[in-house]
C-alpha cells in the first residue's frame, strides 16, 4: 500500500512540476506574443487601420508553449556529451522553433478545412504573397525562444531546479 501511495505521489509531483512549465512558458511566451501584437497595432494607428487582436497572443502563447513542450520531449537537450553548450543552445532553438512552426502550421490548415477557408491564408496568418512578414515573425520567435532554450540547458547542466532556486530565492 504504501509503495501505491508513493508512485501517486511521484505521479503528482511531476504532473504539478510539468503543470508549471506550462504555465511558466505560456506566461513568457505571451509576453513576447503581446509586445508583438502591440507593435503591430502601432504601425496599423499610423496607417489609420483598427487592431484589436490582443488577446490573440495568449491564445497563441498556449498553443505555442503547449508544441514547445512536446518538442522538448521528443528532442530533449543533451548537455553532458562533451560538446559546447551554445551549440546545443542554438541548434535546438532552431528545432524547436521549426516544429512549433509545422505544428502550428497543421492545425491552423485543420482549422481552415473546417471554417472552409484557404489554407495558405490561415497556416500563414496573412494574405497571399505577404511572406515576408511570416518569415519577419519566424525569426522573432526564433529570438523569444533562445532565452528558454538557454535557461533550460543551463538548469539542466548545473542541476534541475538550481538556476531557478539561484534566481527566484532570496539569499542571505
Amino acid at each position: 500500500m504504501k509503495v501505491i501511495f508513493m508512485l501517486f505521489a511521484a505521479i503528482g509531483s511531476k504532473i504539478k512540476t510539468e503543470l508549471i512549465r506550462a504555465w511558466s512558458l505560456t506566461f513568457y511566451f505571451a509576453i513576447f506574443f503581446i509586445a508583438i501584437s502591440y507593435f503591430r497595432f502601432a504601425v496599423l494607428q499610423h496607417a489609420e487601420v483598427p487592431y484589436t487582436d490582443f488577446y490573440l497572443g495568449v491564445i497563441k502563447a498556449a498553443v505555442c508553449a503547449k508544441f514547445l513542450l512536446i518538442s522538448q520531449a521528443l528532442y530533449p537537450l543533451k548537455v553532458h556529451d562533451g560538446k559546447p553548450l551554445i551549440g546545443h543552445i542554438l541548434s535546438r532553438s532552431v528545432l524547436y522553433v521549426l516544429i512549433v512552426i509545422i505544428l502550428v502550421a497543421i492545425e491552423e490548415y485543420i482549422v481552415a478545412k473546417i471554417h472552409g477557408t484557404l489554407p495558405e491564408h490561415a497556416i500563414t496568418g496573412l494574405e497571399a504573397g505577404t511572406l515576408n512578414l511570416f518569415f519577419s515573425l519566424t525569426i522573432l520567435y526564433w529570438l523569444m525562444v533562445i532565452p528558454y532554450v538557454m535557461y533550460s540547458a543551463i538548469d539542466k547542466y548545473i542541476g534541475e531546479q538550481k538556476l531557478t532556486t539561484i534566481l527566484f530565492k532570496t539569499h542571505k
